[in-house]
């Protein structure tokens, strides 16, 4: 068939299966004309109506490079005016995406679909699962390709500001539990919302689609750019590397991630990663009707309850191997295959797909899935992908047909990448480019700048540089709570949150005055952190490296580093400036050097934002002041016994936090203390004490204080949000510990300092809590790997383990108190080190019956076991190997109790386990790891997880062996005696499970397999 023809059949079918169904007055399309048990499908999708339009705006560029200019601007309006029904019906629900900002909740969303007929909403906020970030991601996505492919879709500034603000709707999807494509959260349907990958991947798209996007068309007035914060997409490509293979907590994978690993969103530049995540799809999920969604998925599955929209967990298991199967996802295939130019997959993608059409008035179309009928249910169980299937009534599947014939297109080359991918999205993902920075260096006025000089480091005074100026951190937050804003529409701009370093890494032309940014660890002034010379060294080099890491624009990222003259008068200030001056010279990193700030700015990308109502306000420089090496409170005034006290104390650490702490039975903060002249208050004393304290690096009398001011780092709560986002739970507190998970990544930063006030009595280890939270959420940003395998951590455990404890109390807190924040940081780094080498070691050697052969005995004598354990049983961790050896064992018996007696209700229930939830899914591994959380001592926990892990071991080896139960304490006691017994040791002094722990892991091991094999 000629294009001609080709073109004319096209035409032809894609106006009578999906244009004939457009609203003539809101240009909206229904997902199907189907009404039955399992949905109304007449109403209009938002996710549905955006993909079922891309093959009319794929039709319009095929005419456009054809020529004939009436057809194409013909397919062009109807493309526009779909697009344009979802703008209008998502911008009368304008208050809900102000809401949403704030608040993340799913009662604030925008809904997931409209009436067709009028675009106005039809089911309540809480009858549906509305919260879909990639439902939201998916159209903005597509307005910022389609624009680009030179529609006009976006026509006043009204509209510009609504789709920033849905931009910063989309912002934290990281961390945001939706409802998902699926729309019913959970995989057992219960209402449960998630952190869906799939969600993530598509929200990373459109935020790299839309940043620095003139909404308007090329050369039109910037004040139709839309901004999008980088930090934002780093964060989403490093939640969703961490995610892939895995969909969410209860779906280890789903088919929906083929838009996210390839068309349309092109969101994962790793291409090992994607081929993982596309082979597991293949592997669990693809089969002769097409891909499975997720497995264990119940929908439209004859043995499905029809009258219920939940599951019951021990149902699940009953739709393994008879899943319903979707067309669907070979279309994704297909489309990707021809991206690849990979011509085999696509021709047998393609010859599927046509397979699999059925014939309706002379017309091939795409059902939306099969199912096993009711006859072949027993056969498919017992021999998956054995059976016919038959397809569903919902037929065509918009979405479904639509994808084809896109992908009819591009084969037979009536479009091309390009047409589909006017922003290179593919290209984008996918290239290796040397980022660059530029490091300038600022200093805060002229006698901190001819310290610099002496030694070594080039730095501009605020004069220097003009008639550039430079602004805060904070101050940009401030800026862009502006950038949307828009009264009429009820928006305030972006809410006020903080920005990471990417952020202010870009340089900004604001009002037509240009502006550099201070990095974002110049955040705050009195945090005792700051003074920490190589702490401040160490952050720079993290940040630095950071940047350069993630930087995604073609031009240079501009560091921006302002040496104060606090920074100067802290202890070891000469580490700082050799850190600084390396990176000058590109001693340190190679890709980072010493720039001029009008150097850096010509080449750096400027973002411009015109915002006429707002008056920025710059940094200035300070003068020079007297070094804080003495109090500067005049003693005089304070009553002679406070003054002798003072004195006493002041430069003795320990000391001094015992007399703030007796002071406090005695004052309130506005007490006031002076004999005469203006209002010395105690606080104003505590405040000179620990400008005091910090000169003279008395951290534990910083920390007290700290504390006692009741302050808190300012990217808290930021940081507990990213560790919750990354599926990791934080347990606070020891006498009533609070788990910190899930929801908690909304808290706000007063919330959460008044949490940690509440489980941490003393002030000092409230302090130590804070700055745990601080190295761990630093730690996730640039070295996630050290969280493999791991669903929790205990923090006090964690505190204890990095002072060589094996419990937190006052003398570790007081010990750890007297550390730099560099060496308690460095101590944190150390046990996370420690604890993901043994991790990598401990499935593959330290249970490896090797370490009984005589070359690892010289190894293992040199061992003291019982620390090793109790080390390693601080922090638990499961591989997904340990997760399916684990889940397997199970079927070995009825019951798996965590306990040593066997009525503890600490157990797993075999049925209800392999029945609810699958082998490698978060939800079964959180499972395991709370169980095993409930282990006391730290060491009996690890040397329980030793034992699972013999028992899976055993199972595997021994496949028809059988337990009623299993208890995995009453064994370890078991093994204990029997060694005790063999070894002729006495038990008097201790007891044989401690002896028993006090063996190398092979000896352990070995006692355990004789117990199980009776």
């Amino acid at each position: 068939m000629n294009n001609s023809k080709l073109l004319q059949s096209l035409y032809t079918d894609i106006q009578d299966i999906i244009l004939s169904r457009q609203n003539p007055v809101t240009g909206l399309l229904p997902a199907s004309t189907a009404i039955n048990s399992h949905g109304d499908y007449t109403d209009a999708w938002v996710r549905d109506n955006v993909y079922s339009i891309l093959s009319v705006w794929s039709l319009s560029m095929a005419y456009k490079r054809h020529g004939d200019r009436t057809k194409q601007d013909e397919l062009e309006q109807a493309t526009i005016k779909l697009m344009r029904g979802l703008l209008n019906a998502m911008m009368r629900q304008s208050d809900k995406v102000e809401a949403f900002k704030h608040s993340l909740s799913p009662m604030d969303c925008l809904h997931a679909k409209y009436d067709t007929k009028t675009a106005l909403p039809i089911v309540g906020d809480d009858e549906w699962g509305h919260l879909q970030i990639d439902a939201t991601s998916i159209f903005l996505l597509m307005v910022a390709q389609m624009s680009a492919s030179g529609l006009r879709i976006i026509n006043t500034i009204d509209e510009v500001d609504f789709i920033q603000n849905l931009i910063y709707y989309i912002a934290f999807a990281y961390r945001i539990p939706d409802y998902g494509i699926w729309e019913r959260g959970n995989k057992i349907n219960n209402g449960k919302t998630e952190i869906n990958a799939s969600s993530v991947g598509m929200a990373k798209a459109a935020l790299e689609a839309l940043d620095g996007f003139n909404l308007f068309g090329k050369d039109a007035t910037p004040r139709a750019i839309v901004h999008t914060v980088p930090d934002g997409i780093s964060r989403a490509r490093n939640t969703l590397a961490r995610l892939l293979p895995r969909e969410s907590v209860s779906k280890e994978v789903d088919s929906a991630l083929l838009s996210v690993i390839g068309f349309p969103a092109f969101a994962v530049g790793d291409q090992k990663l994607v081929k993982k995540t596309r082979d597991k799809i293949l592997s669990d999920l693809g089969g002769e009707y097409g891909c499975k969604r997720f497995l264990w998925d119940g929908h439209q599955t004859v043995v499905e309850d029809h009258h219920r929209i939940h599951y019951e967990h021990a149902e699940l298991a009953n739709f393994a191997n008879i899943e319903s199967e979707w067309p669907l996802f070979y279309t994704y295939l297909y489309i990707q295959s021809l991206f690849e130019q990979d011509t085999s997959a696509a021709k047998q993608y393609r010859d599927k797909l046509e397979s699999l059409m059925i014939e309706k008035d002379g017309k091939g179309l795409l059902p939306e899935l099969y199912f096993v009928t009711q006859e072949h249910i027993d056969a498919e169980r017992e021999n998956p992908k054995s059976q016919p299937r038959q397809a569903n009534d919902n037929l065509p599947l918009v979405w479904a047909q639509s994808l084809y014939f896109t992908g009819l297109m591009l084969d037979e080359g009536l479009v091309d990448r390009n047409d589909l991918d006017p922003l290179r999205l593919q290209i984008r993902a996918s290239s290796n480019k040397q980022n660059q920075v530029a490091l300038v260096v600022l200093a805060e006025n002229d006698s901190v700048k001819r310290l610099l000089a002496d030694n070594g480091v080039i730095a501009e005074s605020l004069k220097d540089i003009a008639p550039l100026k430079v602004i805060s951190a904070p101050e940009l937050v401030q800026t862009y709570r502006q950038l949307g804003a828009n009264q009429a529409l009820g928006l305030t701009g972006r809410p006020k949150r903080r920005f990471q370093g990417l952020a202010t890494a870009q340089t900004y032309n604001i009002n037509q005055q240009q502006y550099l940014c201070l990095s974002s660890l110049q955040y705050d002034d009195y945090n005792y952190r700051m003074f920490d010379a190589h702490l401040a060294s160490q952050n720079l080099l993290r940040e630095v490296g950071h940047i350069e890491k993630h930087w995604i624009n073609r031009e240079v990222a501009v560091f921006n580093y302002m040496v104060t003259q606090h920074m100067c008068e802290a202890s070891d200030t000469q580490v700082l400036l050799d850190t600084i001056k390396s990176l000058q010279l590109r001693t340190e990193l190679a890709n980072v050097g010493y720039a001029s700030a009008s150097l850096a700015y010509r080449a750096s990308r400027q973002v411009e934002l015109i915002l006429p109502d707002y008056q920025v306000t710059a940094v200035c420089g300070q003068k020079a002041t007297a070094t804080h090496d003495s109090l500067t409170i005049d003693l005089s005034r304070l009553p002679a016994e406070l003054t002798e006290q003072v004195k006493a104390c002041i430069d003795h650490d320990e000391a001094c936090v015992a007399q703030v702490s007796d002071w406090l039975k005695r004052y309130q903060l506005d007490t006031s203390l002076q004999t005469s002249g203006d209002t010395i208050s105690f606080d104003d004393l505590l405040a000179d004490i620990y400008q005091y304290a910090l000169h003279k690096t008395c951290w534990l009398t910083a920390r007290h204080i700290f504390a006692i001011r009741n302050w808190a780092h300012k990217d808290l709560a930021d940081d507990l949000s990213l560790l919750c986002a990354r599926h990791l739970s934080l347990v606070l507190g020891q006498n009533e510990p609070v788990t910190l998970a899930g929801d908690h990544a909304q808290l706000k930063p007063k919330e959460l300092t008044a949490l940690i006030n509440q489980t941490c009595p003393e002030y000092v280890e409230r302090t130590l809590i804070q700055e745990l939270l601080v190295n761990l959420g630093n730690t996730m940003r640039t070295n996630t790997q050290n969280f493999s395998g791991l669903r929790s951590i205990k923090l006090h455990q964690l505190l204890a383990l990095c002072a060589g404890s094996d419990s937190f109390d006052n003398e570790v807190m007081n010990k750890l108190g007297k550390l730099s924040p560099f060496e308690l940081y460095q101590s944190v780094k150390k046990a996370l080190d420690h604890q993901q080498q043994s991790f990598d070691l401990n499935v593959e050697f330290s249970f490896n019956t090797d370490a009984q052969n005589p070359s690892n005995q010289a190894d293992a004598m040199a061992i003291d076991w019982k620390a090793w354990r109790t080390a390693r049983g601080l922090i638990t961790r499961f591989d997904d190997d340990f997760l399916t050896a684990i889940w397997q064992s199970l079927a070995h018996t009825n019951r798996l109790v965590f306990a040593d007696h066997p009525h503890s209700h600490n157990a797993l229930e075999s049925e209800f386990i392999r029945s609810s939830m699958t082998p490698r899914e978060e939800s079964f591994a959180h499972k395991l790891d709370e169980l095993s959380q409930n282990l006391h001592p730290i060491y009996y926990k690890s040397a329980m997880i030793e034992v699972l892990y013999c028992f899976t071991q055993y199972c595997k080896n021994t496949p028809d062996c059988q337990f009623d139960q299993v208890v995995l304490g009453d064994i370890l006691s078991k093994a204990a005696q029997a060694y005790t017994n063999e070894q002729g040791r006495n038990t008097e002094q201790d007891t044989a499970i401690d002896l028993l722990i006090e063996q190398p892991n092979s000896v352990l091991n070995q006692y355990v397999v004789k117990v199980l094999a009776g």
